[in-house]
């Protein structure tokens, strides 16, 4: 239990929409600026009134996973059987509990599912029927797959099966079969927080690669690649080539760098950054350390973003 007294100084925020290489022509994006800056502000007051880095995270996560500009919940892209396969993670920075769900396509809310896991099951990490079988068991909303499909989503599906590619996101690339297109915007969500207390939090969803092979899972809900939180270093939420993530063990090793080397947030996330694209991926991450520091790397061409540092205000870029 946290006993520090409330201090509302301590409060921060950081949101992502995704990173990635927009085509050109796509524009100054005001639906999607407006969406960040509604999203945050409103997850702003939620800290404002004293809830929890857990319940902030919970609670923008949720209500990215129903904007259909983004790749998590409705709007979620589609496997190669045009079906949403989604994934989430959740955890609190205080004890590391933590809970995660991969290629479900019922619970309305694979952020609150991912929480379930970590609240009211002896578990961390759930998959397909199972984690949908727990949600039912626990009372949760449930949904038919089609409740996640957008018309949109399903022309990009076409148009990934026509290239045979394999895309995150927007793609507009002529690859060959089985290749990831070069200049995708990778649409997972994801939200940090620092809480009155001092205390972090990290949650991030997805629903993964245009066009996947049923079944493939990225970083997002792998505790310490994808989703990290710890209170004695960082919360991050990545968004990227998953594959790439997991293989640099992302956020396990934004925190060993911190704890271990003593590094600070922003020279710790963009090393392991670079080491994503040693292993051939793109992308970025938010991040806020136990100071209240707040990093938001990428290296990609855009990342979308929202932020509330120190001075309390919600800023909101995507260049």
């Amino acid at each position: 239990m946290n006993t520090a007294s409330a201090d509302f100084s301590r409060i921060r925020l950081a949101i992502h929409g995704g990173a990635g290489d927009l085509a050109p022509g796509a524009g100054p994006q005001p639906e999607h600026r407006a969406a960040l800056q509604r999203i945050a502000a409103t997850t702003k007051v939620l800290l404002m009134e004293g809830a929890s880095a857990l319940d902030a995270v919970e609670h923008a996560v949720l209500l990215l996973e129903e904007c259909p500009l983004f790749n998590a919940g409705i709007g979620g892209v589609l496997n190669r059987d045009g079906l949403p396969e989604l994934d989430a993670a959740i955890q609190r920075g205080s004890d590391r509990a933590c809970g995660a769900v991969a290629g479900v396509m019922r619970s309305q809310s694979p952020v609150r599912l991912a929480r379930a896991v970590m609240e009211r099951s002896p578990h961390v990490f759930f998959s397909g029927p199972g984690a949908e079988q727990l949600g039912r068991e626990l009372g949760l909303p449930e949904v038919e797959p089609a409740y996640f499909v957008t018309h949109e989503r399903l022309v990009q599906l076409e148009a990934a099966r026509r290239k045979g590619v394999i895309t995150l996101d927007h793609d507009t690339d002529d690859s060959r079969v089985q290749q990831v297109a070069p200049d995708a915007a990778f649409g997972t969500v994801g939200a940090v927080a620092r809480d009155v207390f001092g205390g972090l939090a990290a949650a991030t969803s997805t629903g993964g690669l245009t066009n996947k092979h049923p079944g493939r899972i990225g970083d997002t809900p792998i505790v310490g690649a994808g989703t990290f939180a710890d209170d004695r270093s960082v919360a991050l939420s990545c968004t990227g080539t998953g594959e790439s993530f997991i293989k640099a063990c992302f956020g396990h090793e934004v925190h060993a760098r911190m704890s271990y080397c003593g590094w600070d947030v922003a020279k710790a996330t963009q090393n392991a950054l670079d080491e994503v694209m040693h292993y051939g991926g793109r992308g970025g991450c938010i991040a806020i350390d136990h100071a209240g520091r707040i990093a938001l790397p990428f290296n990609s061409y855009v990342m979308y973003r929202a932020w509330v540092d120190g001075d309390g205000l919600v800023q909101v870029a995507i260049e």
